[in-house]
């Protein structure tokens, strides 16, 4: 363990003072002293990892984007497919006229 040169005095509140008392250690200074290099040790962890779901999280945004490109392709085919059924219908209902109309001229060149 490292020499301690450093003599200080400092308030806690009962909430701190709860916290430092409830850290391994066998004194108050001991105490106090593993959860400050606990939170040292950890701070190095922690940005690491956050770093890192940082990253996860550009990834994941990316592709979100797309997935709602695709899906606003696919909106367009569909559209485009259901508009392509209305002219068929109408092209089903015309064929169904002119056949009528064959049936009542026989002289129409259709069959």
């Amino acid at each position: 363990m490292a020499k301690k040169n450093n003599l200080k005095s400092v308030r806690l509140s009962d909430q701190v003072m709860d916290y430092v008392i409830n850290f391994e250690g066998d004194g108050f200074n001991q105490k106090f002293e593993n959860l400050v290099l606990f939170c040292m040790e950890q701070e190095e962890t922690k940005k690491q990892k956050i770093a890192f779901l940082d990253q996860q999280i550009v990834k994941q945004y990316k592709k979100l984007d797309a997935l709602q490109q695709i899906s606003s392709e696919i909106g367009g085919v569909r559209r485009a497919l259901t508009n392509l059924e209305w002219h068929a219908n109408d092209l089903s209902d015309l064929m169904d006229k002119l056949l009528e109309d064959k049936d009542a001229d026989p002289e129409l060149p259709f069959s």
